[in-house]
């Protein structure tokens, strides 16, 4: 196991920073929940990113996370969620970005219809807004997530 570490890090290290990363940044628990973290990124719209189908139900902020209630096609293989935040902000009150979900199924071919919840961590979000705003004010971010009609706002 602490090879295979090293062997990630080492790969992650020496990436093209410029080049969407597709190593998956979270994990499935037991209970079928995915838990992973916002990726700030300068173009959430990169082709390179996975963009299997997916469609999100619900979007509910808790705390510094972000939860997904989404279904998706498959039911034989693994699939991963990368949830991708613009690293340019929208100027409004509050200020707004924009989130894309991204999806890689694998290969999967399937046909289940699968309903799951995926959580990630919004603080890299949060760090991203302090380094453009400072501190000194209260952070309040509407979060646009791809197609979905849901818009939460996360406050902190």
């Amino acid at each position: 196991m602490q090879r295979l570490t090293l062997l990630l890090a080492f790969a992650l290290a020496c990436a093209d920073p410029s080049e969407p990363a597709l190593v998956p940044n979270g994990i499935w628990s037991e209970s079928d929940t995915w838990t992973g973290q916002v990726i700030v990124t300068s173009d959430a719209a990169d082709p390179r990113w996975p963009s299997d189908p997916v469609t999100i139900h619900a979007a509910a902020v808790k705390g510094d996370s972000l939860e997904l209630t989404v279904s998706f096609g498959g039911g034989c293989l693994g699939h991963t969620f990368l949830l991708l935040a613009d690293g340019a902000w929208m100027e409004s009150y509050p200020v707004q970005t924009g989130l894309r979900l991204a999806h890689e199924k694998n290969n999967d071919t399937c046909k289940a219809l699968l309903s799951r919840i995926l959580k990630f961590d919004l603080t890299p979000l949060k760090a991203a807004y302090t380094n453009s705003y400072g501190s000194a004010t209260p952070g309040i971010i509407r979060l646009r997530i791809g197609e979905s009609s849901d818009s939460p706002l996360y406050k902190w």
